[in-house]
């Protein structure tokens, strides 16, 4: 008798206090125990002999606001709701995701990532949600990068907005253009501040074929110093034959492969080189204007699991806008195929072709390498006037919001020289994915190509990337 009305003031309390929180219209689940909770301290009063005398003082426990958790648990319960999709009942749906990161280009460093998702009409249910992202990393290498990117997309899908841009400052270094100036390796210390702008607009002319309008700005600033290497292995011999011996460390290796006739000097400042040859401008600053045609049946533009997507890109860079003593024109094409396989996986293939006409600025040339394809590479060791890179990927959820992904490819660049089949660099590497919104993943890469120069002690091992950032490479 005396359980039964111990439960029976438990119950009473218990709805009491629910009724207070809900006239207080306050329904979050810290300002009251859970029902696990309400019925596991049910359960340990009854199991103590002494919950015969419960007294008033010892219900405080029921009514009273649970302890709000620590800064862990409240973490793991943020990410584990980021992935709903909440674009119907708010205007914009953030989340951020902080995380290092390390390169071989750039160190170590710290990356943060914001990103939203919205619908620019919440009744809408037949448009995609529209996106924005803001990335940022700051590396032990004086690295810094500050990039954004969204679309908005409307109107049943039929028109969409697209923008992005991005600052850079990259203590990094120049090798030169052409194959053959990427397969030596000598590289000079270059450190580039770049500035981009892009905004493009299409609109749906027949079910899923797009054409639109596209424009955008570039500037890149140089600052870079000779080596003296040259004078320096001069100076060596000279003390060499005066008796002195060969010094140790890197320069006396160096002076011993320039005598067997494996190491240039006169190589080691491409970007001196180039400029001095070419007349081109250290800082350069660039505008363009443009056509596209496109044609997109993914289901999501930011991680697609089926559908193609075509795209055919043609700009301008007049004088006239501004462009740095010339103008020249370039032509991009973009193919990709998504198509789902057993549960969970989907395959991803990438064509990606880029051509220029007439001399671009040395920034200005297709680059093979980065964060997108042909991951692995230093971004711009291999530039020329035309380019092509292909890869597959094949994506795999293995638990819940966690996957793995595994891709490879392939790439050459030419144009200044002859297009070589022996030329084709490789690529190939695995990564990490966490779904942390909905659809939105964040992926760690890391990135292998092919070897370096091995008469360079520079440029021996393999070359390789980690790469870190929000949604898929493509």
């Amino acid at each position: 008798m005396k359980k039964t009305c111990f439960l029976l003031l438990t119950v009473l309390l218990t709805t009491a206090a629910l009724r207070a929180s809900a006239q207080n219209k306050d329904t979050s689940k810290e300002n009251f125990p859970s029902t696990e909770t309400t019925l596991s301290q049910i359960g340990q009063a009854e199991a103590h002999p002494n919950a015969r005398h419960v007294r008033m003082a010892d219900t405080s426990a029921f009514t009273a606001p649970v302890k709000r958790p620590g800064l862990i648990r409240r973490i793991i319960d943020y990410y584990s709701r980021s992935n709903v999709d909440r674009t119907f009942e708010k205007k914009i749906d953030w989340s951020i995701a902080p995380g290092p990161n390390y390169s071989s280009d750039v160190g170590f460093g710290i990356g943060f990532l914001l990103a939203g998702l919205y619908r620019l009409d919440r009744t809408d249910s037949v448009t995609a949600p529209s996106n924005i992202s803001i990335y940022g990393n700051f590396t032990t290498e004086k690295f810094v990068l500050l990039r954004f990117s969204g679309d908005n997309i409307y109107n049943h899908n039929k028109q969409r907005l697209s923008y992005s841009g991005a600052f850079v400052y990259f203590p990094g270094a120049f090798y030169g253009v052409g194959y053959n100036a990427g397969k030596e390796g000598y590289a000079q210390d270059l450190t580039t501040t770049m500035g981009a702008f892009r905004i493009s607009y299409c609109t749906s002319l027949v079910g899923r074929f797009y054409i639109g309008v596209s424009g955008g700005i570039d500037y890149s600033g140089a600052k870079y110093k000779n080596s003296g290497m040259a004078d320096r292995m001069n100076g060596i011999q000279a003390d060499v034959e005066s008796g002195k011996p060969v010094p140790g460390g890197k320069m006396g290796e160096l002076y011993n492969l320039w005598q067997e006739g494996r190491y240039d000097p006169a190589k080691q400042d491409p970007f001196s080189n180039y400029i001095a040859t070419t007349g081109d401008k250290p800082n350069a600053f660039n505008a363009n204007v443009g056509l596209f045609a496109q044609y997109d049946t993914r289901d999501v533009t930011f991680n697609a699991s089926k559908g193609i997507f075509i795209k055919a890109e043609a700009k301008w860079y007049p004088e006239w806008l501004g462009n740095t003593r010339r103008t020249f024109g370039r032509f991009t094409l973009t193919f990709d195929f998504y198509q789902k396989l057993w549960k969970g996986a989907v395959l991803a293939c990438d064509l990606y072709a880029d051509a220029t006409t007439g001399t671009p600025s040395w920034h200005m040339y297709a680059k093979m390498g980065g964060m997108e394809r042909m991951r692995g590479y230093y971004e711009g060791r291999y530039r020329d006037k035309k380019l092509v890179e292909t890869q597959i990927e094949l994506r795999q959820k293995i638990y819940r919001r966690h996957g793995i992904v595994g891709w490879i490819g392939g790439g050459q660049v030419w144009g200044t020289e002859k297009f070589r089949w022996g030329n084709t660099l490789c690529s190939f590497g695995c990564g990490y994915r966490f779904e942390f919104k909905n659809r939105m993943n964040i992926r760690l890469d890391y990135g292998w190509g092919n070897f370096g120069n091995q008469n360079l002690p520079w440029d021996r091992k393999r070359s390789s990337a980690f790469l870190f950032t929000a949604s898929e490479a493509f």
